[in-house]
């Protein structure tokens, strides 16, 4: 089966719309641990793990790099820095279809004690959210590539929020991000991909990792995200302004810009990439050498056996 064939989809923007429920992870690695063999280890040791249990419709690493306060105009009200220490990583991003599949992943035992248990050898800190149902939303994608591997084609970046003290609700909150902010700014015409996420006040790791820290940095947690990819850097500080700018004052304390250095999909629609598979390095000297025998359906069957399916795997039994 085609990816998105089942649901009559093959937009990125439609395929993440399918899901019904999305968990965002935010990830500090380990300090004694050079960061690259973090990120080499999380990719092709920790993420291909997911690829090996079905109810996963989409998993994506997001690598972020430092907070960027300068592609901001100045805001009365509103602070665009952020601690060196509260600064995560690395964003690992998983979407599900329904809770049932979601339930179907935690009952598995590779997501239930294997993919926990191996957390500590590279992750120092991990704070772990739900979105509520149906909250999350890709409101615009001109990339359309549900299985991006490297670097994006644009500068992307990860958006993060801090409420006011003073805010209503936090669902009050994720309705003014997503109607105020994330879908006036989908619709300038520099915005390449924009999706909103809105995300509970954090408490707890949704995920608990045995031996990883779970509490946040510092005081600063936020309610809600948006991945933003755009034509240049510049069209950042376009979309504060005018008005939207005091608007936005009145809601946020603060705005904190991660730049996607590159993105890795493990899972697109239901199965398994081939890097989920094989683990990037593998699937790049694949290419090199030009062996186009190794990324067929049949040897990659042969290889992974029913990993090869994922979500379809999942399906067949019920």
């Amino acid at each position: 089966m085609e990816k998105g064939q089942s649901l009559g989809v093959d937009d990125t923007a439609g395929l993440e719309n399918a899901a019904e429920l999305a968990l965002t992870a935010f990830c500090w690695w380990r300090a004694d641990i050079p960061h690259d063999v973090c990120e080499a280890y999380w990719r092709d040791v920790h993420g291909i793990m997911f690829a090996r249990v079905p109810g996963l419709w989409q998993y994506r690493q997001l690598r972020l790099a430092a907070n960027r306060p300068d592609l901001w105009p100045e805001v009365q009200g509103i602070s665009f820095d952020a601690a060196d220490v509260a600064q995560p990583q690395g964003m690992p991003h998983g979407l599900f279809l329904s809770e049932a599949d979601l339930v179907a992943f935690g009952s598995n035992p590779i997501a239930r004690e294997s993919i926990p248990n191996d957390a500590h050898n590279f992750i120092g800190r991990i704070g772990a959210q739900l979105s509520p149902p149906g909250g999350g939303r890709t409101l615009v994608d001109r990339i359309n590539d549900p299985a991006m591997q490297g670097p994006p084609p644009v500068p992307t970046f990860v958006l993060c929020f801090v409420p006011r003290a003073r805010a209503a609700s936090a669902e009050a909150f994720h309705r003014y991000l997503s109607e105020h902010v994330a879908r006036p700014w989908s619709r300038h015409p520099g915005v390449m991909r924009l999706r909103v996420e809105p995300l509970p006040p954090y408490d707890r790791s949704a995920m608990a990792s045995p031996g990883v820290a779970h509490q946040w940095p510092n005081d600063e947690t936020y309610l809600g995200w948006l991945e933003l990819a755009v034509r240049d850097e510049g069209v950042v500080g376009d979309l504060l302004a005018g008005a939207a700018a005091d608007e936005l004052a009145e809601q946020v304390k603060a705005v904190h810009t991660y730049p996607v250095r590159e993105v890795y999909t493990i899972i697109s629609a239901g199965r398994p990439t081939e890097v989920g598979l094989r683990g990037y390095p593998a699937v790049q000297t694949i290419i090199a050498a030009g062996a186009g025998d190794q990324r067929g359906e049949a040897v990659l069957n042969l290889l992974f056996g029913d990993a090869v399916l994922g979500l379809d795997q999942l399906r067949r039994r019920t």
